[in-house]
């Protein structure tokens, strides 16, 4: 397996504008794909098919699989809106350095213009795919790409969209030329005005003559720097390849553009590597709170978003996030709640029960619901994956869920409604509002809003539950989606479903745990009579369940994953008491 020396280096970005200098020596293809067998159009941009394709793709392509296939009139489609799609060729045999030549283009300006080739146990980026347009039926405009890669017997390659991209004339050639190929990121995004960027570029030569040298120079804004000059051909030639730092800062907002250029007598021409950074006056703001005045979000007949930058430098902890695919995040300090919208998958890197601070974003009114449009990602320094601080469920009754006014006050919050039934049947379905009932109020209080909400899918508790969860206003459908709009009112999307805590639930005057945090097991003190303890996880799934008798024991929890974990300790079928550790 190739060695990377930083998370950068797994990229690597070559297109055919310009990134590689070569002889331009054109073999004929050892492998090649049209797409002409997938005859299948529809309605859609560049006439692709809704129609998934994936389970029957080996019926037009032999020894082809893939995730979220459709068909585009020659052309293939992978993923949707909101799930990745991937293609993987059928074997076929190489040995030493390919090219890999493709036509691709992603969906339109909300879709990431970035998308992976792999081979083998290497996986290369690929940016500046075309997104321009939405309508349908258009003609697409789609680019050439190539990326070269090692490869050594029985190959195949694997073609990846960040969202929705679409993908043609696949063909492979003997990379028998002289070139050199850099990866890594070469655009910095939503920079703050004199903050410092750096990355590492890394270039890798293909049969450049030994002993020889590349020199490495960077023209256009003085803001980009690099410390690199010269590389020797025989280190560029390793697996490793050569890196090249790249640094920037700016001390005016405004966009920057410099050339990476590597000459080399081997190529026909020198390498170019576009550089780009924009560069932004960002407002810091240290609470939720004074993130949620600083724009009006009482208006539930607007969706409107503002053009300031916020930089959220407070500590967060992670309330919820939805199932992989989904752009929504939820954020929680001592001051209040916010949800992040993310289709821009700035926060893959981001998951429930953290705690975050450097959040990038733009304030939006979703029809009375406020939002950080998340423009950045985030560091992993500034990831915590062991908070000290958790947030307990805010405990509220079915009839304040009903109150607006109270609830506007805790938008986004977590929250629990205790001791409450469903009146359905079945398994949960997205974009369906659910009827609950705690014996003196029923409400259409419980909404998922997507197929990747937690429990879409699962059975629909027949019993009495405790449901966790986080806020939201939303005109929601009034019965699943494409049909009317209701009226705008607050919800619980759920996060969490225990059994029924009854009035003991909070009250945990006769249980002590410590250590906690814990790195292994904990000490568990109990005053009364008890029988055992269940252990659940974020998601309120049972993980594990232990024997325990009153006065002090040792519940295990060094066999379990870091994270929060929720204890509820039992006498027979009576829940006596429950406690929050954090095991780190």
């Amino acid at each position: 397996m190739k060695k990377f020396h930083n998370f950068l280096a797994i990229c690597m970005i070559v297109c055919l504008a310009g990134l590689i200098g070569t002889a331009k020596a054109q073999n004929d293809p050892i492998f090649s794909e049209d797409f002409a067998a997938l005859t299948g159009s529809g309605t859609q941009q560049c006439e692709a098919s809704n129609s998934e394709i994936t389970n029957t793709l080996s019926n037009y392509l032999p020894g082809w699989t893939g995730v979220k296939v459709y068909s585009a009139a020659g052309k293939v489609k992978l993923g949707t809106g909101s799930v990745a799609g991937a293609i993987t060729t059928a074997p076929f045999d190489a040995n030493g350095s390919i090219r890999i030549v493709f036509d691709a283009r992603c969906w339109n300006g909300s879709d990431a213009t970035t998308m992976t080739v792999t081979v083998g146990s290497n996986v290369y980026e690929v940016t500046g795919l075309p997104n321009t347009g939405s309508s349908s039926n258009v003609e697409c405009d789609l680019a050439t790409f190539e990326v070269i890669a090692s490869a050594s017997g029985s190959t195949t390659i694997t073609f990846t969209g960040a969202n929705r991209i679409f993908l043609d004339n696949i063909s492979v050639y003997p990379a028998t030329s002289p070139a050199i190929a850099v990866n890594g990121t070469t655009t910095f995004t939503n920079v703050g005005v004199n903050e410092a960027c750096n990355t590492t570029l890394v270039a890798t030569g293909y049969n450049l003559t030994a002993g020889g040298t590349t020199t490495i120079a960077i023209t256009g804004d003085s803001q980009f720097t690099t410390t690199a000059t010269t590389a020797a051909n025989d280190e560029l030639m390793t697996e490793d390849g050569v890196q090249i730092p790249v640094a920037f800062t700016a001390a005016e907002a405004g966009t920057y553009n410099a050339t990476l250029t590597l000459t080399n007598s081997d190529l026909s021409e020198p390498v170019t590597v576009a550089l780009s950074a924009t560069v932004i006056d960002i407002t810091e703001v240290a609470t939720i709170a004074e993130l949620r005045n600083l724009i009006d979000w009482s208006n539930v007949d607007t969706n409107f978003t503002d053009d300031t930058f916020y930089k959220y430098t407070g500590h967060a902890y992670v309330t919820q996030t939805f199932r992989s695919g989904s752009y929504n995040k939820w954020m929680q300090d001592a001051t209040g709640a916010i949800q992040l919208y993310d289709p821009s998958f700035h926060l893959t890197n981001v998951s429930q029960g953290q705690e975050i601070t450097n959040v990038v974003g733009k304030l939006a009114n979703y029809y009375g619901y406020l939002e950080l449009n998340v423009q950045a990602g985030i560091n992993n320094s500034d990831i915590n994956a062991f908070p000290t601080t958790v947030p307990e469920p805010l405990d509220i009754t079915l009839s304040q869920l009903q109150d607006k006014s109270y609830m506007d006050g805790i938008q986004g919050q977590l929250v629990r409604v205790n001791c409450v039934t469903f009146s359905a049947t079945g398994n949960f379905e997205r974009q369906i509002r659910y009827v609950v009932s705690d014996g003196t109020t029923t409400d259409t209080a419980v909404y998922f809003t997507g197929q990747y909400d937690t429990y879409v899918g699962e059975e629909i508790p027949t019993s009495e539950v405790s449901v966790v969860g986080v806020t939201q206003i939303t005109a929601a459908y009034s019965n699943g989606y494409g049909t009317p709009r209701v009226d705008s009112r607050y919800y619980i999307l759920p996060r969490e479903m225990g059994a029924c805590a009854g009035v003991a639930e909070n009250e945990q005057a006769n249980v002590n745990v410590y250590p906690n945090p814990t790195a292994n097991n904990v000490t568990l003190e109990i005053a009364n009579p008890v029988t055992h303890v269940a252990i659940y996880n974020m998601l309120g799934e049972l993980v594990d369940s232990q024997a325990v008798a009153a006065g002090s024991n040792v519940v295990r929890m060094s066999q379990l994953t870091h994270g929060v974990y929720f204890l509820r300790i039992f006498n027979g079928n009576e829940l006596v008491g429950t406690a929050k550790v954090v095991r780190n």
